[in-house]
């Protein structure tokens, strides 16, 4: 087993409500940006969303778990991770306003690495 590096960054809308950004009442994507290199600072490629696992350990006041929509990219290391409020039975949930605690694992066969990222949704 080796060491994969992760780091990750991500942003919401801030201002009004814009349509197609994370912002608080609303359920789109938040946008993440995760490097993924090995020990040696070589790049990662050619991982899939299955590889990529998130847990919003903290949420704004009434906000939900998160899960991933959708990834792309790396063929750099560089991935697009886009995330969402979970749905639960039917009820699809939204941004509260606050901050997110994001813990982001990453494995690809027995490598493994793991970042905390934060977020502020407005």
């Amino acid at each position: 087993m080796a060491r994969l590096v992760v780091e990750a960054r991500g942003t919401a809308a801030e201002g009004p409500i814009v349509q197609g950004v994370a912002a608080a009442g609303n359920s789109e994507p938040m946008p993440l940006v995760v490097s993924v290199t090995d020990a040696d600072g070589v790049p990662v490629s050619g991982l899939v969303a299955a590889d990529f696992f998130i847990d919003a350990k903290i949420v704004g006041a009434g906000g939900s778990q998160v899960e991933i929509a959708m990834t792309g990219g790396g063929q750099r290391g560089d991935y697009a991770v886009r995330i969402v409020p979970v749905t639960y039975q039917g009820t699809q949930y939204t941004w509260a306003v606050g901050r997110y605690l994001l813990f982001l694992a990453v494995t690809r066969g027995a490598d493994q690495g793991q970042t905390v990222c934060s977020v502020f949704v407005h």
